[in-house]
């Protein structure tokens, strides 16, 4: 949904917790996908801003622990993802964090396990677990649009074929015919399993869409989850969920999908 930026900045000032999002996603009408995005981004943006503070504390923060303090208590008094304060602990413990939650089943049970597993389970942002579900609203947004081009018998190679062929800058999909859409021809389209902000847009300019034009031409961007009516680019195309409405099902699924556990 085309989002104006007075909308999306009342919604993101809204939000401070994944508390808040059901709250937000029903007065301002919008899918429970599209505010956690916005969710997300913001704990990101706060994330970049306090974490070398918080980070330059740590020995403080492993005093506290000892005292008594809980890996949660610890994260939220400092506004931080739990994930990352674990991380911030383990380091100033001198114990390798990789290993010690790759196998943390195999350590004895005690008050660091349980509280490095309850900081996991609680974080919904920088938790393994959180990596892995955006992972597979990832591949979900990409399988719908396999699903779409299929069904209007459009041929194209994916991201996998354009990389077995030697290419390493690949969009999602490269068409084999242009697509018009809105007018346009497009030769190629990007799935993103996100909300297109200004800050993201920027990001994938500068990261993928600049050369993905240089070598394929004009192309079609999708951010599943919206985007702010401010963005564009170089007249590529931009959509969102509600270009794919008569997908039906299979956007629903991705708009709702677990959010949080």
């Amino acid at each position: 949904m085309r989002m104006d930026i007075e909308t999306y900045n009342k919604i993101y000032d809204s939000l401070e917790s994944v508390n808040d999002v059901e709250s937000v996603a029903e007065k301002f009408s919008q899918p429970i996908g599209t505010i956690y995005s916005i969710l997300n981004q913001k704990t990101v943006t706060k994330v970049k801003r306090n974490f070398s503070r918080v980070k330059n504390n740590s020995a403080r923060h492993l005093r506290q622990w000892k005292k008594g303090k809980s890996i949660t208590e610890i994260a939220r008094k400092n506004d931080i993802p739990a994930t990352l304060m674990v991380s911030m602990l383990l380091k100033e413990m001198d114990i390798p964090k990789k290993g010690f939650i790759r196998n943390l089943d195999e350590y004895p049970d005690g008050r660091l396990k349980k509280e490095v597993m309850d900081a996991m389970e609680s974080d919904i942002f920088f938790s393994p677990k959180a990596h892995d579900l955006h992972a597979e609203k990832g591949e979900m947004g990409e399988s719908l649009l396999a699903t779409w081009l299929t069904e209007r018998g459009l041929t194209y190679r994916s991201e996998n074929d354009l990389r077995a062929e030697g290419f390493t800058k690949t969009p999602d999909f490269l068409l084999d015919e242009p697509l018009d859409v809105d007018g346009v021809q497009v030769s190629w389209i990007e799935s993103k399993a996100l909300f297109g902000d200004e800050k993201e847009h920027a990001y994938y300019i500068k990261k993928q869409f600049r050369e993905y034009e240089e070598n394929y031409g004009i192309g079609m961007i999708v951010y599943w989850y919206g985007f702010i009516d401010t963005i564009s680019y170089n007249g590529n195309i931009i959509k969102d969920f509600e270009f794919f409405a008569d997908a039906g099902d299979m956007v629903e699924e991705l708009l709702n999908f677990k959010t949080d556990w």
